[in-house]
């Protein structure tokens, strides 16, 4: 910790875990320093050190034992519950320390510890729920926190006490980027139909192989296309991109991509898992989806996600991964690239009046109302 910041006004985040925490947390710190620079804002989580998605360079951090307790070994249990107590007091230490004005919670485990010593330290608690289906330390530290931001309207109705609805914190906006320069980008065509497939921050095996499995009977189809995709790990890139070589299929693919407001400008259907960030960057540029929900995501949350755009926005399809085929996500793709792309541009619509009827408070705005 920084001897400087020892004097200054701070704000506490508490969030680690996958990329679909941290990056919307840092989104949210780089905005809130921006507006308010008297304030200082903190990490604080398990793992934050070695983390390949948070960027150490540009935060104040303090690594804090956590784990999750939901473990079918009761000795896994067990070693849970000491990580949590001892995450707890080494949060009640820290937080006297530094005495911020407030902490702002992003969901999981990993924030558990640090929202109790709030809690216990009378430190005014704010929550950030990212899926329609809260979590479960959202759903029950919402019963103490000043108020729960929310991104869909729908997740008010598991919390409780006060809920207001923000804009996801993204870290790239995209504003500015044209499609024939994001596919200038990645080096491809700027005219041709272009699949974005990935499968969040860490990858997905399952979605990768889906994907190339299909790829024999998607170039017997009229439509000529061209692909990003981001596949989680550099050896897996290689293999990838031997089989697009294979199937003379033009594509860029990359272990990972820090510029996903770029990839996103370039596509026109992405083909992905189901978590609140991708959701919230897919309707943040009108991009329509086949989602294939994380299977093991914790209470289904994935699943409930892609349902709310497939049911409610009407922005997508919904595949299962249990007995998913090849032929299978070959007709979904079909369904949306007919001859004239007509279901494609409705989908597009919709994700954009969603987008604008969507009444947003300022996140920023709130955190700085109890900050004080």
């Amino acid at each position: 910790m920084q001897k400087h910041l020892l004097g200054e006004e701070k704000i506490v985040i508490a969030a680690g875990g996958t990329g679909g925490h941290l990056f919307p947390a840092q989104a949210l710190a780089l905005d809130l320093m921006k507006k308010k620079k008297k304030f200082r804002v903190i990490f604080m989580s398990r793992g934050l050190s070695k983390s390949p998605y948070f960027r150490k360079e540009y935060f104040s951090f303090q690594d804090i034992s956590s784990e999750t307790p939901c473990k079918k070994s009761p000795i896994q249990i067990l070693k849970a519950i000491y990580a949590l107590v001892k995450g707890t007091y080494q949060s009640f230490y820290y937080l006297k320390k530094f005495r911020p004005k407030v902490v702002v919670g992003f969901g999981s485990f990993y924030s558990f510890p640090i929202l109790l010593a709030a809690r216990l330290r009378r430190v005014p608690v704010i929550l950030f729920e990212s899926n329609a289906f809260p979590g479960k330390v959202n759903r029950f530290c919402s019963r103490w926190a000043k108020a729960t931001a929310i991104h869909f309207l729908q997740a008010s109705k598991y919390l409780k006490g006060k809920t207001i609805c923000v804009p996801m914190p993204l870290l790239k906006k995209g504003q500015g980027i044209s499609r024939a320069e994001a596919r200038e980008y990645f080096q491809l065509d700027s005219k041709k139909l272009t699949f974005l497939v990935f499968g969040g921050s860490q990858g997905a095996q399952s979605i990768n192989r889906f994907f190339c499995e299909s790829l024999e009977k998607l170039c017997l189809k009229t439509f000529d296309f061209q692909v990003i995709h981001i596949v989680g790990t550099f050896h897996r890139a290689e293999k990838l991109k031997e089989i697009y070589y294979k199937y003379d299929i033009r594509a860029c693919v990359k272990s990972f991509e820090e510029r996903m407001d770029i990839a996103w400008s370039a596509a026109d259907l992405c083909i992905s898992r189901a978590g609140a960030a991708t959701l919230a960057e897919q309707i943040q540029f009108g991009i329509p989806g086949i989602l294939i929900p994380y299977p093991y995501a914790s209470d289904n949350h994935q699943g409930i996600n892609a349902s709310f755009l497939e049911d409610v926005i009407h922005g997508g399809i919904k595949l299962s991964e249990k007995g998913l085929t090849a032929g299978q996500l070959v007709g979904a793709i079909d369904k949306l690239i007919d001859s004239d792309w007509e279901r494609l541009r409705m989908m597009k619509r919709s994700l954009e009046e969603f987008r604008k009827k969507q009444q947003k408070e300022d996140f920023c705005s709130l955190i700085f109302s109890y900050a004080k």
